[in-house]
């Protein structure tokens, strides 16, 4: 009997991945159409923000993703060869942030992350050149401190993160275990199990914020 229960909930989860993921890609390729057409028409500003809306639906080996990556470096890499280095900046920083967004467990386009940091810590450089904040002979030493502050890595921890979900079900199920259990029906409160309760809502709260600092 369980095993035919199993097997019906991995189906019905298999059913509804693939509907999503077939929700996911169709917008993708909508967005992503629409950005070309803004391509053809050079209008630069509605162009990148349909590659950055196609990214945002992010979908695993999807062709619109790499798709809409190379679109964007290609609109970067022109406008910084016109030394229009605002809108280049714009193009690299939408990768990069497409991609943190669909950061999990994992972080997917570190390669593409990586190639954008670059790019961003030398236009910033160069910006604040043309800007007079700075002076050329202080641009390396300027460049390299913009690339650090770019690469540091600032993901959450995986392990604690799933302590922090893990706890928070914890923590609710312990006050709703109180509730339903810990009074009889006639109102009186049974000790044993509202001493589970509270100690099992101590223990996982506790786990709780100790996992949200830690992550």
């Amino acid at each position: 009997m369980l095993r035919k229960y199993l097997i019906k909930g991995f189906i019905i989860l298999a059913i509804c991945l693939l509907v999503i993921g077939t929700r996911m890609v169709y917008l993708q390729r909508s967005h992503f159409m629409a950005a070309e057409k803004y391509y053809q028409e050079v209008n630069w500003k509605l162009a990148i923000s349909e590659y950055d809306k196609t990214m945002h639906f992010y979908t695993p080996w999807s062709p619109y993703l790499r798709k809409s990556a190379q679109k964007l470096w290609q609109i970067g890499e022109m406008f910084e060869n016109e030394k229009k280095f605002d809108w280049a900046h714009t193009a690299y920083s939408t990768i990069r942030s497409s991609f943190y967004s669909a950061r999990s467990l994992y972080t997917p386009g570190r390669d593409w992350i990586s190639r954008c940091d670059a790019k961003i810590a030398d236009l910033n450089v160069q910006m604040l050149i043309r800007d007079g904040v700075i002076q050329p002979e202080a641009a390396e030493a300027e460049r390299k401190r913009q690339f650090h502050v770019l690469t540091v890595d600032r993901v959450p921890d995986p392990f604690w993160s799933v302590i922090v979900e893990a706890s928070l079900f914890g923590w609710i199920g312990s006050v709703l275990f109180l509730i339903m259990k810990g009074f009889s029906t006639e109102g009186k409160i049974q000790k044993k199990f509202a001493l589970y309760g509270i100690l099992s809502f101590l223990c996982t709260f506790i786990m709780w914020v100790t996992a949200l600092i830690k992550a």
